[in-house]
């Protein structure tokens, strides 16, 4: 029964606003184009608070973190694009190979993503997977 009520005055005060901006667009527009700068002074000013000095304060930490990790990834790349460029095919060419050692042992390497960094990251303890 809320719903009801509730769809008809929101329609009869959105056409009552219709009919008094066209009333004043009709009698008086440079009011209206008054209060729509207002308006958009308003609007305007609003932002810059919340730009400049709302939201810095909010996320300058998270920021940070992540403007280094980036940082620490670029200068990766290009380590890796000058160590490429650098290697010498007649340098491969000359050195002489050595027969190949089997060893006993198989030892496993563990891959080492060096292109990931952790910003922010809290260790906690790992759930016991038995009482699952």
């Amino acid at each position: 029964m809320r719903r009801s009520f509730v769809k008809p005055l929101i329609y009869s005060l959105i056409g009552l606003g219709a009919i008094g901006f066209v009333y004043t667009l009709f009698t008086s527009p440079t009011s209206l184009l008054r209060q729509a700068g207002y308006i958009f002074l308003f609007i305007i000013l609003f932002y810059l608070i919340f730009r400049f000095v709302i939201r810095p304060s909010q996320t300058k930490g998270q920021d940070k973190g992540y403007y280094r990790a980036v940082k620490q990834s670029k200068m990766r790349q290009k380590e890796k694009e000058r160590g490429n460029n650098k290697v010498d095919m007649n340098a491969y060419r000359n050195v002489k190979k050595r027969p190949a050692v089997k060893s006993t042992k198989s030892l496993k390497k563990k891959k080492n993503n060096t292109h990931l960094t952790v910003i922010e990251g809290k260790k906690g303890k790992k759930k016991n997977r038995a009482f699952f």
